[in-house]
């Protein structure tokens, strides 16, 4: 983990925690009534926003990935594949969640994705927890039960990272993946790479910030390491 605390990155990503879906939906499954490998995502914009016309945002996957099928979930989800065919995939789209972590009842919409009852649970967020109003302590309380409500049976694996852009949170990430015996994929160095962005293929700032097709794919690598001996 690093010990560098530039988390400037963080001020770049303009695009609204918000609305980042149509119609207040958040859990999509694939395959769910498959026999394989059950594998959740949860993450935010960087896993799934949606068609946001408005800062020139185009697609539905993981922004900024130059198609859906560059974005990091697309590519770990031909991994798996290619290792079982028959796997089941969720992805929960939990922006509300990094806003509303200090609120009581956090947990309750993301109700299907814990019925998903998943076996390997892909812990993807934090970018949207804002640094201003930001607490340690809280956050730290609220992460591990979000993690542990997703788990329905206790039976899943846990993939944890940190931010794509540092943030302080990233430090009680690692502690809590610890605390639950899982492993905690450092991304921040990623954000800082001005490569592994979109710069120069957005207009808006805030979406040309998130990953580009090569911090996907670095994104994937990392987590895959950790992933593949699980399927």
């Amino acid at each position: 983990m690093s010990n560098n605390n530039d988390f400037s990155q963080m001020a770049k990503n303009t695009v609204s925690s918000k609305n980042q879906m149509r119609l207040g939906e958040t859990i999509f499954g694939e395959n769910v009534d498959g026999n394989g490998k059950r594998v959740l995502f949860v993450g935010n914009s960087i896993t799934l926003h949606d068609i946001r016309p408005s800062i020139g945002w185009h697609l539905e996957c993981g922004m900024a990935a130059s198609a859906p099928e560059n974005d990091y979930v697309h590519i770990i989800k031909r991994r798996v594949r290619e290792k079982d065919t028959d796997a089941a995939f969720c992805v929960c789209q939990a922006s509300g969640w990094e806003r509303s972590y200090k609120a009581e009842n956090h947990n309750k919409p993301y109700n299907a994705a814990r019925d998903f009852d998943a076996d390997v649970i892909i812990m993807r967020i934090i970018e949207n927890c804002s640094l201003s109003e930001y607490v340690p302590e809280l956050f730290e309380k609220a992460y591990k039960e979000f993690a542990e409500f997703l788990n329905k049976s206790g039976k899943a694996k846990i993939i944890f990272t940190t931010g794509f852009w540092k943030h302080p949170g990233d430090e009680l990430i690692a502690k809590v993946a610890s605390e639950l015996a899982s492993p905690c994929v450092y991304l921040g160095d990623l954000g800082q790479n001005d490569k592994m962005k979109a710069l120069g293929l957005f207009e808006h700032e805030g979406v040309a910030v998130h990953p580009g097709d090569l911090g996907m794919q670095n994104i994937a690598d990392r987590i895959w390491e950790e992933l593949e001996r699980l399927i």
